[in-house]
């Protein structure tokens, strides 16, 4: 790990943030979330329903990997639709899915998806904002990051326990380890498409394969559970 990497993903965090606090928020209209309500449960273009694999209420199926996307950020889902058109995001199920739909049926299906509620209690799990888990290398990188190599808490973008922040960082909280663990390890061979400021791409790069394991492993089932509270000083440098 250099200086200049670091400097790069500092850089990138605090571009990501600013874009996110300065971006003013569009509200679907009821015509949007309906359109894209008939897209999620009974497809569109000669394509299969969302529902198939996404679950009824968007709530995924953790059994074979697929996330929810209930309450995601349609932004993103917006742009990880976009990714999976132009081939830029690898998934044989989703590309060609997506790239059967117009510009105008993603933002329809990403603004209804956006409009279901999550599936984890977000005022419960804003509470984890502040807590420092004992044991647990998973926990400690989400809510502390590590300096060497330089990795920020994954709670700085993604907030607290994971509830995603809009306009672009999704809710990892509760998702499929095995989606969560898959998306890590593409975005570190860059098989998976860029990014806001390419931020993610550069960060999980400095993630080794078990450290992609066990935050993966946090988010999907830790962070669900009472984590306990120690000092700060009782947790030393991530290995």
């Amino acid at each position: 790990m250099t200086y200049r990497t670091d400097n790069t993903i500092r850089r990138q965090l605090l571009f990501a943030c600013m874009a996110a606090a300065t971006w003013t928020a569009h509200a679907a209209d009821s015509g949007q979330i309906q359109q894209g309500s008939e897209i999620a449960l009974k497809g569109a273009s000669g394509q299969p329903a969302c529902v198939s694999c996404h679950g009824a209420k968007g709530e995924g199926l953790a059994a074979a990997g697929y996330p929810y996307l209930a309450g995601q950020p349609a932004q993103y889902l917006i742009e990880q639709l976009a990714h999976f058109a132009d081939g830029s995001r690898k998934q044989p199920i989703m590309q060609p899915l997506a790239k059967a739909l117009s510009e105008e049926q993603r933002a329809a299906v990403a603004a209804y998806y956006e409009s279901l509620p999550p599936v984890f209690d977000r005022d419960k799990l804003a509470n984890l904002v502040q807590t420092y888990p004992v044991a647990d290398t998973g926990a400690w990188l989400a809510h502390r990051g590590s300096e060497n190599p330089y990795i920020p808490a994954c709670v700085q973008c993604h907030g607290p326990g994971g509830i995603g922040v809009e306009p672009v960082f999704p809710a990892l909280a509760g998702q499929p380890e095995q989606y969560l663990k898959a998306q890590l390890t593409a975005m570190k061979s860059g098989d998976r498409g860029e990014d806001t400021h390419k931020l993610m791409t550069h960060l999980a790069r400095n993630l080794s394969d078990e450290q992609i394991a066990q935050v993966s492993t946090y988010f999907a089932k830790g962070v669900l559970k009472p984590v306990v509270n120690v000092d700060v000083q009782q947790k030393g440098e991530v290995k």
